[in-house]
């Protein structure tokens, strides 16, 4: 590829005058301080190379030329100089030199008016020329893709979509065409819109064409139509007429029959009648009989009834008296234990008495015994005395050291005492308490197993209870329910007769209402019942009562409606009707104070009907109130005395005058529907029913009088309750109490062992004494002293003497008042215990004869309860008797009513015949003249619609409207119609579905003219509108060619356009991913980081835009916008140089690219711009690993890391004293490497 040599530079910005910059190497760096001109030598590059003066930092070319300026001096003040003055032209020539080895100077100079011309090798030149010549080297102005100006790379990363596209719409030079692409697709457009817009009117015309023609082919089917169906009515009357003739045949022959029928039915009814009353009259005698015996057995159960309290009353004595002896027994039993514990204690105290007296009696023969020796040796006294005294004095050196030591020892004894009489009451209270605890864990557990019996007995009464509440709400809801049923069969006996002929005229009322409505299809409404019905169904009964006998009456139109209808059942005498017209009735306003009443509405405003029928319903309805209870109805009429009829939701209802009555009326929907259900066999059932229900009523009454017989285990119930609930609270009492004494005990033991330790601890302390040795010593020297006198006294030693003579007196006397007091302490102890004995035996003999007196009130009770029950046994047996007496009867009466029931239903068989054959001959009656009807009908119709039958005796002209229906039929009988234009199979055929036949094909011919609307001028303008169709057809021919010449002409110049985009945008695509890789890629991270280009639109890649991610190394996705600004920088450079390897300019200019960079990014940057000026792509750890086109790059740059590893230097730096920027050129290469 090409190179950039040098630049020369003419009065162009800062550099005044002419300055050659260069030569350049493969990788030249630009350096200079801030300010001193090295992006002046940038946009001098672009200048030269035909960029625009917008981008070259100026607003028009004249701020191009070189302009003086005015130094000053240290203290700055101005200092004049003659070289302050502004060139009035710049120019700035490109040495450029290409593969060839080629130069070509390209120069382009500025006039002092802002003019601009260029130059090839010194000849002037256009625009054009000069820049289609750079762009044959690659060197795309309008791209310029040969240069990135200040701070402009991270604008390249961060720019929309769109503005991307339009940067690869450059490079690959779609871009030019844009405007013929634009242009050619303006002519389409509007070739497509003419072509629809004469599209749109050809499909006009031919809709026109196509609907005359339609318009005259359904004028010819409307008039085929119209004759088709003139002829399907002839021929629908004719067979209609021809079937009603045989009909009223066959009806004539089945009424002469049916009429000898009734006859012989007749004869078999009054039989069967006298029948039915000998059998009713049998069936009531033994009724009758099975009515006294019942009474006979209800007599006597009332009896058992009345006795049952008694046995109750008695039961509940016997329980009340036996939980008394039970309570009274356990405290008996205990009283009983406690006298013979006493009685015990009094024993031994009588028994230590009897010890004291005999050792009293011992020591006083002692004492006797003791006063004659001590008076045999009183004659020594005064030797022993003497001796006694020398004694002391020879022994006071050891008494006054054993005194000294005895004091010691005595005051450990006093506090050995103490702890011994401490231990020993602490002792006796610990075998005390420890005494009274053992009790109460004894009386404890008693309770709780007490305690656990009464719980187990509590469940199995509860149980009991249970089952009893069970068997008695079964027995009452029995009752209940066969009541219930009782009744209702009951009320259906006894309605039956009256529901039955109730019926009948209800369904020949309903059969005349029908008829009614289907002569008068509009004017005749239906019976009020039909036409309105009450709001809620509770308020049925007393709407029903209030409307009374309306609800049956028949509602018309007006007056003249009705006496039609009536002149109708005259003459085939239907019977009798009432008829409310609705146009003739005069109603009642509601009086306002009628509605100020409380749970009482007027009965019109219950019920829900149309506003046709008002007039009727207010009519029936007057002013007549429902109320919700009898106390309001009271109120309203007597004590408001308001004079209006008022029924309550019950049917009770109080008239005007303040007649009260029952509800009559109520239930008149509930009696059609059980009239509907009823037969004979079904009154059988019902009797038969009616008879279990009255067995099962008496089996239910001895159950509950069985029931009430037994013992009721509520009061057992209550009476355990009670004993749970004392034992719960004894249970409760002694646990505590045993709680306190487990802790007393503890105490008391710790007390003890205390004692002991103190015992021991001072016993030990004593032992150290020396008491015992000056003690012996002591007794040595009174024995020396004494030893003379004991062998003259004769005693063995003089301790003998000193007790005999000295010191048993004493002794004697406490000894004897020892016993005597001891004696008297169990004495008075003795009397306390025999009054304590003496009480409880008398409470104990008062608990045994309370326990008699309950056991004798038990007794008692139960004989009382056997008599009683004897009794109820007795009238028991007779009532068993009775009720045998009364099955006989029931059986006797079943057998009554059986044979009633089969003459019932024999009669009930024959009336059943009889009725039908009433209804038969009715029918046949009805059918005759409603056939004759149907035929005046169509007679009088084919008159009118003018329907042309051929008749061969009588004439139409009989059939004027203003003769009555019943003349028209006796006319009509003169008629004869000639029935031989009608198609035989017709005449065979009178079934439904050849009438749905007929109906179904006049009905599609008559949706069929309804749907036409024939135009008779639709022939008319048939030409003119064909004429217009084939002119319309030339010019929609001649559009649709011109527009497929626009599409082709379009699609051609987008298919190039396409073509060069996608072709640039696959290369850049391809390759931006390892640019940047190799400019991310590091020791750390050899894998480098990734980059890729999107199309949002593949289809129509230049209206859309392309997307350009850059995911830098170990780092997750996210948006440009995100990345930091060296990141930006570094996507930045790979974009701009995997698009100029698309179509690589020959040299690139960079503008302090690396000015957001950190020194390992510069690094990198540095290490891919060397290898791409040697024509190497870097591979890991700077190796190369494939050849790449040479590019020249010439770098501004302030950063050491980044220039120094450039070929040459260009240095750029500030000439005061020439007001210029200038220039020094460095080569590198004749340096080696550090």
């Amino acid at each position: 590829m090409g190179r950039l040599v040098q630049l020369e530079v003419t009065n162009f910005k800062s550099y005044r005058g002419h300055h050659v910059i260069g030569p350049f190497k493969d990788f030249t760096a630009v350096i200079g301080p801030n300010g001193s001109g090295k992006s002046n030598l940038m946009d001098a590059i672009s200048f030269v190379l035909g960029v625009q003066s917008a981008h070259l930092r100026s607003t028009n070319l004249k701020e191009l030329i070189y302009r003086g300026r005015a130094l000053v001096d240290e203290q700055g003040t101005p200092v004049a100089t003659g070289e302050t003055e502004s060139a009035t032209s710049a120019s700035v020539s490109a040495v450029y030199e290409d593969d060839q080895g080629r130069r070509t100077v390209f120069t382009r100079t500025i006039a002092a008016d802002g003019s601009s011309d260029y130059r090839i090798n010194s000849r002037p030149s256009k625009r054009e020329p000069y820049i289609s010549l750079l762009e044959r080297e690659n060197i795309l102005v309008k791209a310029r893709n040969f240069l990135v100006f200040q701070g402009d790379v991270e604008a390249v990363a961060s720019q929309n979509p769109k503005d991307l596209t339009r940067l690869i719409e450059q490079v690959s030079g779609s871009l030019e065409l844009k405007p013929q692409y634009d242009t050619l697709k303006d002519a389409m457009d509007k070739q497509l819109e003419s072509s629809a817009s004469m599209y749109q009117k050809r499909k006009t015309v031919q809709a026109e064409l196509k609907q005359y023609r339609e318009q005259k082919d359904e004028a010819d089917k409307f008039d085929a139509l119209e004759v088709e169906r003139g002829q399907l009515i002839l021929d629908h009357t004719l067979w209609r007429l021809f079937h009603v003739e045989r009909d009223l045949e066959r009806v004539q022959e089945s009424t002469n029959n049916a009429q000898g029928t009734r006859a012989e039915l007749a004869e078999l009814e009054a039989a069967a009648d006298r029948k039915l009353a000998a059998a009713k009259q049998a069936v009531a005698a033994a009724t009758r009989d099975v009515t006294r015996a019942e009474r006979k057995v209800a007599a006597k159960d009332k009896e058992i009834a009345d006795r049952a309290p008694q046995v109750a009353q008695l039961q509940q004595s016997r329980t009340h008296a036996e939980g008394r002896r039970d309570r009274l027994s356990a405290t008996r039993n205990k009283v009983a234990a406690d006298v013979e514990k006493h009685a015990e204690g009094v024993e031994h105290l009588e028994k230590q008495i009897k010890a004291l007296d005999q050792a009293k009696r011992k020591v006083e023969t002692k004492i006797a015994n003791a006063k004659r020796q001590r008076e045999a040796l009183e004659a020594f006294t005064d030797e022993y005395h003497r001796m006694q005294s020398e004694y002391l004095v020879t022994a006071a050196p050891v008494q006054q050291e054993l005194d000294s030591a005895r004091l010691g020892t005595k005051t450990r004894g006093d506090r050995i005492k103490a702890a011994e009489s401490k231990r020993d009451a602490a002792e006796r209270s610990r075998v005390q308490v420890q005494t009274e605890l053992d009790a109460a864990k004894s009386k404890l557990s008693n309770a709780r197993d007490n305690l656990e019996l009464m719980h187990a007995k509590l469940a199995d009464i509860d149980t009991e209870i249970a089952q009893s509440a069970s068997r008695a709400a079964a027995l009452r809801a029995r009752e209940v329910q066969l009541n219930e049923s009782f009744a209702d069969v009951s009320s259906k006996l006894m309605e039956y007769t009256a529901d039955r002929r109730a019926t009948q005229r209800e369904r020949a009322h309903a059969e005349l209402v029908a008829e009614l409505k289907a002569m008068f299809p509009n004017t005749v409404h239906g019976t009020l019942a039909q036409v309105c019905k009450p709001a809620q169904k509770k308020y049925e009964v007393a709407v029903g009562n209030v409307l009374g006998r309306h609800l049956d009456a028949i509602v018309t139109d007006n007056q003249a409606t009705a006496i039609e209808c009536i002149r109708y059942m005259r003459e085939n005498r239907k019977g009798h009707a009432q008829f409310l017209p609705l146009a003739e009735l005069v109603t009642k306003e509601i009086p306002q104070a009628l509605r100020m009443f409380a749970h009482a509405r007027p009965a019109r405003d219950l019920i829900e009907y149309s506003k046709d029928v008002a007039p009727a319903v207010e009519y029936a309805c007057g002013t007549a109130l429902v109320a919700e209870s009898m106390d309001v109805a009271r109120h309203i009429c007597y004590e408001r005395d308001t004079r209006v009829k008022c029924v309550t939701l019950d049917g009770i209802t109080i008239q005007k005058g303040g007649g009260m009555s029952g509800s009559s009326d109520g239930g008149r929907a509930q009696q059609q529907q059980r009239a509907s259900r009823w037969d004979e066999q079904e009154m059988d059932d019902l009797q038969t029913r009616l008879n279990n229900i009255r067995a099962q009523l008496l089996e239910v009454n001895a159950e509950k009088r069985k029931a009430a017989d037994r013992e009721r285990p509520e009061e057992r119930r209550v009476t355990i309750a009670g004993q749970v609930e004392y034992l719960t609270n004894l249970a409760n009492g002694l646990q505590a109490k045993v709680e306190a004494l487990e802790t007393q005990v503890a105490a008391l033991e710790k007390e003890r062992v205390t004692a002991e330790r103190t015992i021991d601890e001072l016993q030990e302390e004593m032992g150290d004494a020396h008491v015992e040795d000056l003690e012996a010593r002591l007794d040595e020297i009174k024995q020396a002293t004494f030893a003379d006198f004991c062998a003259r006294v004769g005693v063995g030693a003089v301790d003998e003497f000193e007790r005999i003579v000295i010191e048993s007196a004493a002794a004697e006397a406490r000894e004897l008042q020892d016993v005597e007091k001891q004696r008297a302490n169990v004495e008075s102890t003795l009397v306390f215990e025999r009054e304590q004995l003496a009480q409880m035996q008398t409470r104990l003999q008062s608990l045994e004869d309370d326990v008699a007196k309950q056991e004798k009130a038990i007794v008692e009770a139960e004989h009382k309860m056997e008599q009683v029950q004897e009794v109820i046994a007795g009238i028991q047996a007779e009532m068993d008797e009775m009720r045998q007496e009364l099955d006989g009867h029931k059986k006797v009466r079943d057998e009554k009513a059986a044979a009633h029931g089969l003459a019932k239903r024999q009669l009930a068989e024959v009336r059943k015949e009889l009725e039908a054959m009433d209804r038969a001959l009715a029918e046949h009656f009805d059918s005759r003249v409603q056939l004759h009807h149907q035929r005046v009908t169509m007679l009088r119709r084919a008159r009118v619609e003018g329907i042309p039958i051929r008749l061969t005796a009588g004439s139409m002209a009989s059939l004027a409207p203003d003769v009555s229906l019943a003349e028209s039929q006796e006319v009509s009988q003169g008629i004869e119609i000639d029935y031989s234009g009608l198609d035989p199979e017709l005449q065979a055929d009178g079934s439904d579905h050849m009438e749905q036949q007929f109906n179904a094909r006049l009905n599609e011919i008559a949706a069929d003219l309804d749907r036409m609307a024939p135009n008779r001028r639709a022939l008319d303008k048939m030409s003119g509108v064909t004429t217009k169709a084939k002119q319309t057809e030339k010019e929609f021919d001649a559009v649709r060619r011109a527009a497929k010449h626009a599409k082709d002409a379009f699609e051609s110049v987008r298919a190039e356009r396409y073509t060069r985009f996608m072709d640039a945008f696959q290369h850049i695509s391809g390759c931006i991913d390892k640019v940047y890789k190799d400019l991310t890629m590091s020791r750390n991270f050899p894998l480098g980081g990734t980059a890729y280009l999107s199309l949002e639109s593949e289809e129509d890649p230049f209206s859309s835009g392309i997307k350009y991610h850059a995911m830098p190394p170990m780092k997750r996705f996210r948006d440009m916008e995100q990345l930091s600004g060296g990141e930006k920088t570094v996507a930045a450079l790979a974009l701009l140089f995997a698009i100029n390897s698309y179509r690589p300019s020959p040299f690139f200019v960079l503008d302090e690219v690396d000015a957001a960079l950190d020194n390992a990014n510069v690094a990198k940057v540095a290490r891919y711009v060397v290898q791409a000026g040697l024509g190497k792509q870097g591979g890991k750890d700077g190796e190369t690993e494939a050849a790449m086109d040479r590019v020249q790059f010439v770098v501004i740059s302030l950063k050491n890391s980044f220039y120094e590893r450039a070929q040459a230097l260009v240095g750029v730096h500030r000439d005061n004293d020439q007001n210029t920027s200038s220039v020094l050129t460095l080569d590198l290469e004749q340096f080696p490497a550090a």
